[in-house]
């Protein structure tokens, strides 16, 4: 049976395999005129009175700005300016470009909701459709991996204003490991926290044949009832915000008897041994179906599993450390599903929370209007969505793509968004199948 993968991998070597690059792609604008579709339709506060530079002109200099290294307002003018003789090619600028202060203001008065969730969807029917001309689709994984967990942007952080303290700006994201895209994001509002938020966007969701995983925080059992309700599946780590909880499934996996049972049953158990950090880190999946003992177990709906990973690290020096953590899932006894899963959640933090950061300078946005700080978020997150995509045919990373973008930007950003065209990866296809048969 062939080795199943994520779309994105699925994606990436399809492009890999069939010579296709940013340089031999054929070049179509169709993206871009799509995505400015999109944001003429949002809805401008505005009064005409008072109107000088048209929305979607903004929120279209912002998009470009941002795929192409700008991270604050100011970087934005400056980019916009540089680039006014080309992006005339789609703006109307009447009044020219805009300055910092007016990107500020209008992005801390609109919603941009919308058009990030439509942009996304369009991203990931792009992703869809290039599967399917392909004929790939068969080595998908059945299951998606969609990962909840929240990240505080200290950007916007001031101790003393004359309106008292502005607290960080916190985010929940729901990320899919599937398509190396974040799907979604709730702003949590400074008296709550994440639990509500979870439940909340997943409530919106169609996880069928999605497995969603999430830490400690969001292991509630409203959170597993909503997972459930829109047709999931779910990996929750388990810890001491459920104290008893945590300690009955530890102690049930601390019996030597147990994890050798477990071993000698098939899919039970899996190994898997890495280099990391200098060190070789060895992980143990250990599930099992035996969860009848659980005396709270109809509380929890559809679980039907207990999970542990038993992490063992092995440093250079000689010296080893271990680690061990528990999951409750409502998964089949299956550990490869098990370890794509339990694996799989770190991926909101190393390819969405660690690239905000560290690509996208997220934390640098000192934006003191929230709803500025989020929309500027907004489009980082599409940003780097359509970076992401396309990042294995650059073979640099993601960071060096948006520096050689802003560097060319006249050429570049038109044959990045090609790569992301059906009719153009349709021709790449018929032309590289073409070349096969000869």
């Amino acid at each position: 049976m062939s080795k199943k993968s994520t779309r994105l991998e699925l994606l990436q070597n399809i492009f890999e395999d069939h010579g296709i690059s940013s340089d031999s792609i054929e070049l179509n604008d169709a993206l871009i005129k799509e995505i400015q579709k999109y944001a003429d339709a949002v809805h401008d506060y505005r009064h005409p009175s008072y109107v000088k530079h048209k929305l979607s002109d903004i929120i279209m200099i912002v998009f470009f700005a941002t795929l192409s290294n700008a991270n604050e307002w100011a970087e934005i003018e400056s980019f916009a300016k540089k680039k006014e003789a080309w992006l005339r090619r789609y703006l109307e600028l009447p009044y020219g470009i805009p300055t910092d202060d007016t990107y500020r203001v209008v992005a801390g008065n609109i919603n941009m909701e919308h058009f990030f969730r439509i942009t996304v969807q369009l991203l990931i029917d792009t992703v869809k459709h290039i599967l399917f001309i392909s004929g790939n689709e068969g080595e998908i994984h059945e299951k998606g991996i969609v990962s909840v967990d929240g990240k505080v942007s200290c950007g916007p952080a001031r101790k003393e204003t004359q309106d008292g303290e502005v607290k960080a700006l916190q985010t929940l994201n729901v990320y899919s490991g599937d398509y190396g895209i974040c799907l979604g994001q709730k702003f949590i509002e400074e008296k709550t926290n994440e639990r509500p938020a979870a439940q909340e966007i997943l409530r919106l969701m169609d996880l069928n044949n999605t497995i969603v995983t999430a830490d400690a925080m969001n292991c509630q059992k409203g959170t597993v009832k909503v997972i459930v309700q829109g047709k999931g599946d779910y990996v929750l780590a388990l810890k001491g915000n459920q104290p008893l909880f945590y300690e009955e499934v530890k102690r049930y996996f601390n019996e030597e008897e147990c994890l050798e049972g477990i071993k000698k049953k098939e899919n039970g158990y899996k190994k898997t041994i890495e280099l990391e950090h200098g060190g070789s880190v060895t992980r143990e999946y250990y599930i099992t179906e035996d969860i009848n003992w659980y005396s709270e177990k109809k509380e929890w709906k559809n679980l039907c599993s207990f999970g542990m990973v038993h992490k063992t690290l092995k440093k250079p020096d000689g010296s080893c450390s271990t680690e061990d953590r528990y999951y409750i899932c409502s998964i089949k006894a299956d550990a490869d599903e098990f370890e794509r899963a339990a694996r799989g959640h770190w991926g909101v933090e190393n390819s969405l929370h660690w690239q905000m950061g560290f690509t996208f300078q997220d934390d640098k946005n000192k934006s003191m209007a929230k709803t500025g700080a989020k929309n500027l978020q907004i489009m980082k997150k599409i940003a780097m969505s359509i970076l992401r995509l396309v990042k294995k045919s650059y073979k640099i990373s993601m960071k060096r793509i948006r520096y050689e973008l802003s560097l060319d930007f006249e050429n570049e950003i038109e044959r990045i968004l090609s790569m992301l065209n059906i009719d153009s990866i349709g021709k790449a296809l018929q032309s590289a199948g073409s070349s096969s048969h000869k």
